[in-house]
Parts: C-alpha cells; sequence; structure tokens
C-alpha cells in the first residue's frame, strides 16, 4: 500500500500524529467475531477512562422499553432536550463501552442527557430489530413527555438514526427535533471515497469496505426498500427534521453522506453539511483530538438550535 498524501499545514498536528501511528498501523482485529468485540471493546473501555477524565459524568444503566439504555448526565444537565445516541460498529460490535464513549463528549459539549442505546447486533439480530430497539427507546421518551429529543449516530449509528427516522416518517408518528448523521448516510456507500479511501489513508483495511448492504445485519433485506436506504426516496427525505450530517475527506462514506446532505436539500429539509480535511472515518471518536472537539461543538450547535424549548 501506498504512503497517503501529507496531511495539510491546517490538521493539527495532534491529529497528524495520532493518524500516523493508529491509522495508517496494520489491524491487529482478530477475524473471530466474539474475539474481534472483546478487542474494540477495550480499546472503547480505554478511550472511555480518558473522556471521563475529561468530563466528569453520571453513568447508569437501565432498561427503557426492554432495552438496555445507558444514561448520561452532566453535573448541572440542559434541560431543554434529550439525545439519543446510537453507536456505530458495522452493527456487530461497539456496545457497553463504545456506546457510552460516544455519548459523553456529546453531553460535556451540548450539556444535555444523553441515552446510549445498546441496541441489539447482528448475526444474531439481523434488520429490524436495532432500528425497533431505538425506535422503542424513542416512543418510550415521547410518551414519557420529556420535551424535545434529538437522535445521533456514528457510521453504523448513523445509518441507524436514518431507519429510525425512516420509520417514524411511515408510520406517521412524531419525529425527533433534530439528528446527526455521523461518519454515514441513510443510503448505500459508493463514489470517489469508496474508491480512494484506502489510498489516502494508506491503509489495507480500508480497502476492505466494499458496500453496507454486504454487511451481516442487511441480510435477506431489499436494498430499495426506503426503510433500509431512505435516502433514495426523496419522498420519505423531505419529512426529514433538520439534519446535520459530518465526514472527513479520507473517510470511505463521505461521498455517500456528501449526496445525502444534496438530497436532503433537494427535498427541502434544514441540513447542513462539515466535511473534515485530512480526517478518517469516525475521527471524532477519538475524543482528544482538536477535530473531534469541533465536531462536538458543532452539534452543540444544532441540537441547542433545535431543541430549544419554545
Amino acid at each position: 500500500m501506498a504512503c497517503p498524501p501529507e496531511h495539510a499545514r491546517w490538521v493539527s498536528p495532534t491529529s497528524r500524529t495520532f493518524f500516523d501511528e493508529e491509522v495508517r498501523a496494520p489491524s491487529c482485529a482478530p477475524a473471530d467475531l466474539e474475539e474481534r468485540r472483546g478487542y474494540y471493546d477495550a480499546i472503547n473501555t480505554a478511550r472511555l477512562a480518558g473522556a471521563l477524565r475529561d468530563h466528569p459524568m453520571t453513568v447508569t444503566s437501565r432498561e427503557i422499553a426492554g432495552v438496555l439504555v445507558h444514561e448520561v448526565v452532566p453535573a448541572q444537565p440542559c434541560p431543554d432536550g434529550v439525545l439519543i445516541c446510537l453507536h456505530g460498529g458495522a452493527f456487530l460490535w461497539g456496545a457497553g463501552a463504545g456506546a457510552v464513549l460516544e455519548a459523553v463528549p456529546v453531553a460535556a459539549a451540548t450539556g444535555m442527557r444523553v441515552l446510549a442505546v445498546d441496541y441489539r447486533l447482528a448475526p444474531e439480530y439481523l434488520f429490524p430489530n436495532a432500528v425497533d430497539d431505538a425506535a422503542a427507546v424513542y416512543a418510550a421518551l415521547i410518551d414519557a413527555d420529556i420535551g424535545p429529543i434529538g437522535i445521533y449516530g456514528c457510521s453504523a449509528g448513523a445509518y441507524l438514526t436514518a431507519q429510525v427516522v425512516a420509520r417514524l416518517v411511515t408510520e406517521g408518528r412524531p419525529l425527533p427535533a433534530a439528528i446527526a448523521l455521523l461518519h454515514g448516510s441513510g443510503m448505500e456507500v459508493g463514489g470517489d471515497s469508496l474508491s480512494v479511501a484506502a489510498q489516502l489513508n494508506g491503509s489495507p483495511a480500508a480497502a476492505d469496505i466494499q458496500r453496507m448492504h454486504d454487511l451481516p445485519y442487511f441480510a435477506g433485506t431489499d436494498p430499495a426498500d426506503p426503510l433500509v436506504f431512505p435516502g433514495e426516496h426523496p419522498a420519505i427525505l423531505a419529512s426529514f427534521p433538520p439534519s446535520l450530517l459530518v465526514t472527513g475527506t479520507r473517510d470511505f462514506a463521505a461521498s455517500s453522506a456528501s449526496v445525502m446532505h444534496r438530497r436532503l436539500v433537494a427535498a427541502g429539509v434544514d441540513a447542513r453539511f462539515f466535511l473534515f480535511d485530512g480526517m478518517w472515518h469516525a475521527h471524532h471518536v477519538d475524543t482528544l483530538l482538536p477535530e473531534s472537539k469541533e465536531v462536538y461543538q458543532i452539534m452543540a450547535g444544532h441540537f441547542g438550535r433545535h431543541l430549544h424549548r419554545k
């Protein structure tokens, strides 16, 4: 694999170092799924410890509508809304520490309570089980009349966020006040970013990404189903709530996120798109990077605008 291009001067030195030492490094992730889950859980547990040192939070776990949820609460929570976090991990891993990790810095930046949902994972549970879990938690919060609700997710969690919204739209149910799709979208990956991600990252593992629909989670589904990839259906997109999309130029999902943004705008949705030069897939999960902190502030502005009580 050829060496990737050098980062531009505006990419922070911290991120450049992290990229060279972590992103380009050969993956040590085992092939066995259970071992791989343990591998990523160990990484996420270590990252979570660092995030909690920077952002002390109260973290409690409980069930809502029969679904395990981790509630992350700042010391002085803002009364303006609650966020639902749907973690990444190819619908195969990322539960537990990974889910909480994706909630902590967002709770710190927004001041809002964040509920990280431990939805059921593939291959044990296939589509639409993850949608069922996230939608059940959302419905319980609506029934509890807790105020404005936002939903966000990274990678697989971004797809799950779009799928939940599509479910709510088709069923005529109340929609979240706003959503954020981070390093993912509601449509199949492809385009230039999928073709060049491996070269830009200098990592052979990046070349393994082919199609979202090939993931075990989607087994037996029709990619033309609007509940699977709502980004292909303008009538569904027209009902989407205000949407934030974030990605990076070295993210294999960047092209699909960009097209998703254009389609949302064409459908009349209040949608904003942020492309981080030199950043890779799910870069913001590394919470200490300056560009990660910038993502959290962008999310705080987005959800602050749309979840504020009238």
